[in-house]
């Protein structure tokens, strides 16, 4: 699926996934319209790079902010869950219920907790002596404000980021700092244009529910039409109503 930025509309959609449907996505246009693609978002598949990189000419890859944030927002639930694991199989009831309490904490931004889990994220100090789960919902916060600083601010505390990221022996938090510092010179690029694939990620919930809806369709032409017509909706032009004029008291006299 390739959505328009500035029309905000489905552009095209195919069946299949990967580098080759893409590639037949930006054979349809011409020469001239290929040319004046100027940004591709999506997320840090590298099929999306080798295909941007043979096709549209003048087109800068950029990761979006959406998946940036996202992909960091992630991070300390899984160490959450890895943690919560490692309690359920050493039979420790006490710390397995003191990860599991952490479930809707974690994801939350400081100015959002309440204070109960403010005082669940103190908690795992007492169970885990290297303190990940509050360590890794430190380092979050960070790489989610960096899509509203200027790009020369963003630069340097990307920086910041990925140094104490790397060294802070948490694997979910060094795995994610390794996928960063691949993309670390496109984020800035990211913050300058200002593009999200906010609204291609809704319209996936929508091809989501289209497509148990068009179940039995004989052609996926007909479960391409529906989508387009779900995301983008039918070009219905209203008429405009002529106003007649009113007639007045004097009017009526003549």
């Amino acid at each position: 699926m390739a959505v328009d930025h500035k029309r905000r509309r489905v552009a095209w959609a195919h069946d299949g996934y990967g580098k080759e449907v893409l590639d037949l996505f930006f054979r349809q246009p011409t020469d001239e319209q290929r040319a004046s693609i100027r940004a591709v978002t999506g997320d840090g598949a590298e099929w999306i790079d080798a295909s941007v990189k043979e096709r549209p000419p003048n087109a800068e890859r950029v990761p979006d902010s959406f998946h940036i944030v996202s992909r960091m927002s992630d991070a300390p639930d899984q160490v959450r869950k890895r943690l919560r694991n490692q309690t359920r199989r050493g039979n420790d009831k006490t710390a397995t219920e003191t990860m599991k309490g952490l479930k809707y904490a974690v994801p939350k931004n400081p100015g959002d907790l309440t204070e109960r889990q403010s005082g669940a994220l103190e908690t795992p100090r007492d169970t885990d002596p290297r303190d990940q789960p509050y360590r890794s919902w430190q380092l979050k916060e960070l790489p989610r404000t960096l899509p509203h600083q200027p790009v020369g601010q963003a630069e340097a505390e990307l920086e910041r980021w990925i140094f104490r990221a790397s060294h802070s022996r948490i694997p979910e938090i060094v795995e994610l700092c390794r996928k960063t510092r691949r993309r670390k010179d496109d984020i800035p690029k990211t913050i300058r244009l200002g593009h999200s694939n906010a609204r291609p990620e809704a319209f996936n919930n929508k091809i989501k529910a289209t497509i148990r809806m068009a179940y039995g369709f004989r052609h996926v032409d007909n479960l391409i039409a529906m989508i387009k017509l779900r995301c983008n909706g039918p070009p219905i032009h209203l008429p405009t109503p002529i106003l007649q004029p009113t007639k007045t008291a004097e009017d009526s006299y003549f």
